[in-house]
């Protein structure tokens, strides 16, 4: 039995013992949420700190302060999770927020002291040094760590010792991850050309390709901050390896099959005739290549010349009709000033230089295999022959959509005009049949154009079969052109009652 004095310090136990009895019993019957709040408010402080600690980067830049904090942390949920005495759990919260306020601490000492490595790990980081440049990243990584451990130990000059050997570290993985990702895809092409012999076949191209690298890479070197000529570069080294592939298969093949240097020569003339046919123009090679494509180039600027002042042209007819109609309008019906027979001569030119206008500007859309654009007295024919349509159907082909937003711009050219879709087949098939798939292909044609805004209100189609042929099926010139969709643009002041 304990003596007199001792008696209030046993009466104090008791009392603790009880209030940990309740609140083991209010961790173990309180409802989740109560828990929760309770956890919420002893909790507090350290969630707050570890919260600012990983703002700070302090798992970075103060590596020990924050691992011991963790580590704390993590003892007072254990403790909590296992309704432990809750001065034992209080004391690792007081730990943990301790440890995570000095690693806050340390880490802004460490943002100043490292601030230039700092800069060098964000500019790796930016040019993907992370994937590209995986071994050095890795070693300064672990040097700056080991960099903030020794700040954190308050030797500053290892710390910066080892910092500065980072920031080196990151700046050469910098440069590898640029160079890697900006010559790779030209040097695996050279790989490529080397292992095909290309060297053999195409010599120069492969020496132009291997030069521009050179070039790209020493300016890399130079400022890696301003690639652009280095991109450039970098750019024509690939499709200069490229070429060379492609030089090296083109000649193997003419080797392989014994082709004449004449062949050759005859081969790339018939590449060059094709562009000049699809410009109108025709050449001839008895001079070499050079005046052949100064022909071609004069074909082109003469288009396009031709292009500007048809627009320009038809602009200034469709303000000079604007202007006429505004004039009109303030006209009231039986008033003002009658038009007399030369103002009816004088609009009816206007109108029909408007219409020639239109008609060479939408000639300039197509090319001849696509369509013609042909003035048939006061209606613009539209003759499509590159419309598809898919096999044993009247429907139009994916492919045809190009041509099909064509025929729109050169309709919109002929504002609230009307239009009349005519379908045309060859001959030599069942008229019946013939005539049914004229006028389905015409309706499908038609009931596309209605899809655009500009399209007149009033489309109509209709089917002729083979009854109006535009040439004959024998000669090479004619075979296929009656296979074809005709639409009918009546402008606006042709149509009778506007």
């Amino acid at each position: 039995m304990l003596s007199a004095p001792w008696a209030p310090f046993q009466r104090e136990r008791r009392v603790i013992l009880c209030v940990l009895s309740v609140l083991s019993v209010f961790f173990a019957a309180a409802p989740s949420g109560a828990q929760s709040d309770f956890h919420a408010q002893i909790f507090r402080d350290a969630s707050n700190a570890r919260a600012r600690a990983r703002q700070a980067n302090a798992a970075f830049l103060a590596p020990r302060s924050f691992e011991r904090g963790t580590i704390a942390y993590d003892k007072a949920e254990d403790l909590f999770s296992r309704q432990r005495p809750l001065d034992d759990i209080k004391e690792q919260i007081r730990l943990a927020a301790q440890n995570f306020t000095l690693a806050i601490d340390a880490s802004k000492t460490a943002q100043s002291e490292f601030a230039t490595t700092l800069r060098a790990r964000s500019d790796a980081i930016s040019s993907d040094a992370v994937r590209l440049s995986p071994a050095l990243w890795d070693k300064a990584e672990e040097l700056l760590l080991t960099a903030a451990a020794s700040m954190e130990e308050g030797d500053t000059r290892a710390a910066r010792t080892e910092a500065g050997e980072a920031h080196g570290i990151y700046k050469s993985s910098e440069l590898e991850a640029i160079k890697l990702s900006l010559l790779t895809p030209a040097r695996e092409l050279l790989v490529r050309a080397e292992k095909l012999n290309a060297a053999t076949t195409a010599r120069e191209t492969m020496e132009r390709a291997h030069q521009c690298l050179e070039l790209a890479e020493a300016m890399v070197k130079q400022n890696r901050y301003d690639i652009t000529e280095a991109r450039r570069l970098a750019g024509e080294a690939k499709y200069e390896a490229a070429h060379a592939i492609y030089l090296h298969e083109i000649i193997s093949q003419l080797q392989e099959h014994k082709t004449t240097f004449e062949n050759a020569i005859l081969l790339s003339e018939t590449t060059v005739a094709r562009i000049a046919s699809a410009l109108n123009t025709r050449v001839r090679f008895d001079g070499g290549f050079e005046p052949v494509v100064q022909q071609i180039i004069t074909a082109v600027e003469t288009r396009d010349s031709a292009r500007a002042r048809i627009a320009e042209n038809l602009r200034r007819v469709r303000a000079e009709n604007t202007a006429l109609r505004r004039r009109l309008a303030s006209v009231e019906p039986g008033g003002g000033t009658p038009s007399g027979p030369g103002q009816d001569a004088e609009g009816k030119e206007e109108e029909q230089e408007h219409s020639r206008s239109a008609v060479a500007l939408a000639s300039t859309f197509f090319n001849p295999r696509e369509a013609n654009v042909l003035q048939d007295g006061d209606a613009v024919v539209l003759r499509i022959f590159g419309l598809t349509f898919s096999r044993n159907s009247n429907a139009l082909e994916p492919g045809s959509s190009e041509l099909l937003s064509k025929i729109d711009h050169a309709i919109r050219l002929f504002p609230n005009c009307e239009l009349t879709v005519e379908g045309h087949t060859e001959a030599g098939e069942s008229e019946t049949l013939n005539q049914k798939n004229s006028e389905a292909r015409a309706a499908a044609v038609a009931a596309y154009l209605r899809m655009f805004p500009a399209a007149s209100a009033l489309i109509e189609s209709q089917g002729w079969g083979s009854s109006c042929p535009i040439a004959d099926n024998i000669t090479a010139g004619g075979r296929g052109r009656n296979k074809r969709i005709d639409v009918i643009i009546r402008p606006e002041g042709t149509i009778v009652g506007r």
